[in-house]
């Protein structure tokens, strides 16, 4: 029995000296490093407010669009015809390919004249991909082979001026195909710039730019949050819609926040803006304006400045809008140490080993508690190479 207890006694003083040991290497009082990004920032839901042209019909009718829904077109580009009666789909269709192929001409046309290749340069050309086609064979180089009889075929198609459906021809058709129709049209000509929608989505009205001076509070919540998207049919009634002019490189977002959160805060303040439902999308922008409180909230439009392809295809979005973001170690201001000369660091640990490292104050956090800092450039050990932090007093 006597043994027994002694075993038990060397048990316990083993396990209480494997504890302090491990005390000593790594104290209660620790912390993992964390590296991460502290934002000051406003989240609602933003409708988005963008320049946009809807096009009316005054006479009922077939629309005809020569170009696709999302292509880009220039103020005053041409998008389509309006015909006065009803036209058949095959008819629309034989519009279709003539304007094609009147697209295709034109660019072969513009094409031979910039690139301006003459018979001798174009033999030359030829010539020498023959030879590299002979220098490949005898590598056994297959790959390179494939590639220099594309060339060829190219260089070679490149020259050769097209003896049938000429530019001339082609237009010719397609006036041919227009006296088929037998109604009369117009033409419907974009008076702005941005590229071509086929779609509404009810608020074409409601959210205006030229309008935004006027909206409150009051407003934003007085739309609704149900989005009716409608597909614009080729039969067009008088007064419905016939196509939309989207600018999608410009536009706005408007939310209503709390006004405590946008304490302090001025237009032409330049933001981040993060759509949260477009896969975390950031992009960048400027505070247009903030209305006055309005129970407790206020009304605030950021300028998006930046390219948004996906712009086009919203009008609510989830959003972020991020005022000022800091990126670095966050520590608790408990493990923050000052010394006599003012240097500030943390202790951090590193296999058991205790090291003074100093660093630059980023951010703090007063309500958190925390502070963002980075590694000071003079400092000889680093937070980055530390496995822990020690937090209050050792």
């Amino acid at each position: 029995m006597k043994k027994f207890f002694v075993t038990v006694l060397c048990i316990a003083v083993a396990a209480i000296a494997g504890y302090g040991i491990k005390y000593a290497l790594t104290p209660v009082n620790t912390q993992e490093i964390e590296y991460t990004t502290h934002e000051n920032s406003v989240s609602g839901e933003g409708y988005v407010i963008r320049e946009e042209w809807l096009m009316t019909a005054r006479n009922e009718g077939t629309f005809y669009h020569a170009i696709n829904d999302g292509d880009r077109i220039k103020k005053d580009g041409k998008i389509g015809e309006l015909f006065y009666g009803d036209v058949s789909e095959e008819r629309l269709q034989e519009l279709a390919v003539a304007d094609s192929r009147i697209k295709n001409a034109q660019e072969s046309s513009i094409s031979r004249s910039m690139t301006a290749l003459d018979s001798a340069n174009v033999e030359g050309n030829i010539f020498n991909r023959e030879s590299d086609i002979v220098s490949a064979a005898a590598d056994n180089d297959v790959l390179s082979i494939s590639k220099y009889k594309k060339d060829i075929n190219s260089l070679r198609k490149n020259n050769t001026l097209a003896s049938e459906d000429t530019l001339t021809e082609l237009e010719a058709r397609r006036e041919e195909i227009l006296r088929e129709i037998g109604v009369s049209k117009e033409e419907i000509i974009a008076q702005i710039s941005g590229a071509l929608s086929m779609y509404t989505d009810g608020y074409e009205d409601s959210l205006v730019l030229s309008d935004m001076a006027n909206y409150s509070v009051a407003y934003y919540d007085s739309l609704p949050k149900q989005i009716k998207i409608g597909k614009i049919s080729n039969k067009v009634d008088v007064g419905g819609a016939v196509c939309k002019v989207v600018n999608n490189h410009r536009f706005y977002i408007m939310t209503a926040v709390p006004t405590e959160q946008l304490k302090g805060r001025q237009p032409g303040t330049e933001v981040k803006i993060r759509f949260k439902n477009m896969a975390n999308v950031i992009k960048n922008g400027v505070v247009h304006s903030i209305s006055e409180d309005q129970g407790g909230r206020s009304l605030l439009i950021v300028q998006c400045t930046d390219y948004l392809e996906n712009a086009l295809s919203y009008r609510l979005a989830d959003v972020d809008i991020i005022f000022e973001s800091y990126t670095g170690y966050k520590i608790p201001v408990s493990a923050i140490r000052t010394e006599d000369t003012n240097k500030q660091k943390v202790i951090g640990v590193k296999n058991g080993v205790e090291r003074d490292c100093y660093f630059d104050l980023v951010y703090t956090y007063t309500d958190g508690g925390y502070a963002i800092v980075r590694p000071a450039d003079d400092s000889i050990y680093k937070l980055s190479d530390m496995d822990r932090i020690v937090v209050g007093e050792r």
